[in-house]
């Protein structure tokens, strides 16, 4: 029996040289600009998507369709008789729902649809620890103890440096709630039982950032399995916060990722964000 395939969509933001060392399947999700449709990471590119942020269009997101998923694990089907697929939290998107359908259309195989209850590169840890949980020969029921584990441990923690795009989009109630009574304030965003929220408010984002390596100090105790520092559009800034926290000190980890968070994430926060990712798995 070959090795179980690990499925997740692109708003995990596993980093494609990553995914395509691990063997991980990337369904990717859909970004529409009014009636133009695209696949994230597909048709669409990073630099693409910054490009048309800022225009006149208002962007959304969507689930991929059942039919994507439907065509993942058919291919993966012919190759393996195990897969497992890892979405983010069924609190913000329908992608688990979507997933779960498609799996039932489909018999050559037995698809494990699971909900990370968590959202962006803190279910991509989650995705990395699973897939190389796989392609280490680990049995399903072994890998789903990585996941569970990885489930409780992983912790996400950004910071906003403006609230235009949240005032666009609407999708983060807490701060839409804080933009009809403050004007300059930078948010931090993490995720509590599933819910993407707005866990702090600061006055600057420089603060925010600060305030977001605090807290995921906190969260694992100053020592982690991963650590990520994540970002839309922000390399060198995330690079410098990883220098910054590494020559600190403060959290001493395994490994250590960069990534941007892709569309899924800016287009409810825009461009500049950075954040940090802890996870014991």
């Amino acid at each position: 029996m070959a090795n179980v395939r690990v499925v997740t969509d692109s708003a995990s933001a596993v980093p494609t040289e990553l995914a395509e060392e691990l063997d991980i399947c990337v369904v990717p999700i859909q970004v529409q600009f009014g009636t133009e449709s695209f696949k994230e990471g597909a048709d669409l590119t990073l630099a693409r998507f910054y490009e048309l942020l800022d225009g006149p269009v208002i962007p959304t997101t969507s689930q991929p369709s059942p039919g994507d998923f439907v065509e993942a694990y058919g291919r993966l089907a012919e190759e393996t008789d195990e897969i497992l697929s890892l979405h983010l939290t069924s609190k913000a998107s329908g992608t688990w729902q979507a997933a779960r359908l498609a799996a039932q259309m489909i018999d050559r195989a037995r698809i494990s649809v699971v909900d990370t209850l968590t959202a962006s590169f803190a279910a991509g840890m989650i995705v990395i620890a699973a897939a190389e949980a796989a392609k280490a020969g680990m049995e399903l029921k072994q890998i789903m103890e990585v996941v569970k584990r990885g489930m409780a441990s992983t912790q996400i923690f950004v910071a906003l440096p403006s609230l235009k795009y949240v005032r666009r989009c609407g999708r983060v109630p807490h701060v839409q709630a804080w933009v009809a009574t403050l004007l300059n304030i930078s948010p931090i965003l993490s995720v509590r039982d599933g819910l993407v929220e707005a866990v702090e408010r600061v006055r600057t984002f420089r603060g925010a950032v600060k305030r977001s390596v605090e807290l995921a100090e906190r969260a694992c105790g100053g020592r982690t399995r991963r650590l990520a520092v994540v970002h839309t559009n922000a390399l060198e800034e995330a690079r410098k916060l990883v220098d910054e926290i590494v020559a600190s000190g403060r959290i001493v980890a395994d490994s250590v990722y960069i990534c941007d968070m892709r569309g899924s994430m800016a287009v409810h926060g825009g461009p500049g964000m950075l954040g940090v990712v802890v996870s014991g798995v």
